[in-house]
């Protein structure tokens, strides 16, 4: 399994000081019979690049603390460097891909290959709108214990986003891929699309469209369709606590007011 590869990196680069995983503090809280994690930031003196100042691309050249292995042909498993959850993994392109380019046979194939257990569960934040912190190709990899939370929370914004249930293989992720970008008309760039976030897991493809990157100063990406959110203070936590989580999933993608 690689994730005991990924674990046995993330402890040489924590001892080498190259990871530098986020300090917060974990609240949980219980919204429409659905378990939500708050990470409360911490504040240190280290900040996360945004893509819209990051300058290099830290994936191209990588870290050589933050390689776990080569995906032949065309990707490589690193570790997340600025984590919120541990383990965190991203599958990069090689060589470089925009990030809001649309997907290919070639990352679905890659990133199914690493969705082999239940607590196995991948995100994608095309472009910034949808929380995208680099504009070089990433597919994120996460492990939660929980990782029905998704599905409920796929359940909930079904409506408002294209949501397949049932064990996933190539061809369909190929096949609800392009029937997400065409049912919400993300697709009218052949070379870049609409702003999303895509969460599979070995019997779920949801794909959101995206029309906000945050709502009141909280910024969200595909990790928070995942059931986890990252606030950085006390008056941000107190306002998402009672505006509601799936209120403000929901708030990401439409006008909830109408």
């Amino acid at each position: 399994m690689y994730w005991q590869a990924v674990e046995q990196q993330i402890e040489i680069a924590l001892k080498n000081k190259t990871l530098q995983p986020l300090t917060t503090q974990s609240q949980s809280f219980l919204d429409n019979d659905i378990n939500f994690t708050v990470h409360l930031r911490v504040p240190k003196k280290i900040k996360k690049p945004h893509q819209a100042t990051q300058k290099s691309n830290p994936f191209l050249p990588h870290e050589d603390a933050m390689f776990v292995k080569s995906c032949p042909p065309s990707h490589k498993l690193l570790l997340n460097k600025f984590p919120v959850l541990k383990p965190h993994a991203l599958l990069c392109s090689n060589d470089f891909v925009s990030q809001q380019s649309p997907l290919t046979e070639s990352d679905f194939s890659t990133w199914l290959e690493h969705l082999n257990s239940p607590y196995d569960v991948g995100f994608y934040n095309a472009g910034p709108i949808a929380g995208a912190s680099q504009g070089h190709r990433h597919m994120q990899l996460i492990r939660l214990a929980h990782s029905e939370t998704v599905s409920a929370i796929a359940k909930k914004l079904e409506e408002i986003s294209f949501v397949r249930f049932g064990p996933l293989n190539l061809r369909l992720c190929n096949e609800y891929y392009q029937q997400a970008l065409s049912q919400f008309e993300l697709d009218t760039n052949e070379t870049e699309t609409g702003a999303y976030n895509l969460i599979l897991h070995k019997e779920l493809f949801w794909l959101v469209p995206r029309k906000t990157a945050h709502i009141e100063s909280i910024f969200a990406n595909g990790l928070n369709f995942c059931g986890h959110f990252l606030v950085k203070d006390e008056a941000h936590l107190h306002w998402l606590k009672h505006y509601g989580f799936i209120h403000f999933l929901k708030g990401l993608c439409l006008d909830v007011n109408n």
